[in-house]
Formats: structure tokens, sequence, C-alpha cells
């Protein structure tokens, strides 16, 4: 892996919370020579989570990944975060 760093983010159906966290990511100032992600692990969400993440990606100056983990729970989310992150931290 890569110098920079991954921001996981788990979630189910709090799209409304999920917004303002990723506004606030959106501010986020990174060091020269750092990179960063941020990763929505959506463990199955039925509400608009996918269209919240679209909209942050698209104007987020840190690329926004939505993942989709089928296995229910927090810890099969947070262990898909942790295989599909970029970056050692």
């Amino acid at each position: 892996m890569s110098q920079g760093i991954s921001i996981v983010i788990p979630t189910h159906n709090r799209a409304r919370l999920l917004e303002l966290t990723l506004g606030s990511l959106g501010g986020l100032q990174i060091p020269d020579g750092m990179r960063a992600e941020i990763l929505v692990i959506d463990n199955n969400c039925t509400d608009n989570t996918s269209a919240v993440v679209e909209r942050s990606a698209a104007g987020s100056p840190i690329p926004v990944r939505r993942i989709l983990e089928s296995n229910q729970g927090l810890s099969h989310a947070r262990n898909r975060g942790i295989a599909e992150a970029s970056y050692d931290h």
C-alpha cells in the first residue's frame, strides 16, 4: 500500500447523518505529498444512501467511493472497508 489515509465509514440507513459527515470531511486539508480516500461501506441500506454518496463524490476534493457489503453487521462492514482500503492508515 502507498502513503495515505483511508477513511472508512460503515453505514446502514443513516443517509441524513452520512450527508453531514461527508460534508465535514470534504473540508479536510490534506498535507502536500499525502493522499486520502473516503470509503462508504453501504451495509444493505434501503434509504437514499447511494444518492448521498453520489452527490458528495461529485463535489468532494477527496475521492469518495460507495462499496456495497451484503453481509449484514458492523463487523462485516468494517472488515470490507479494511479489505478495500488503498492506504495503510
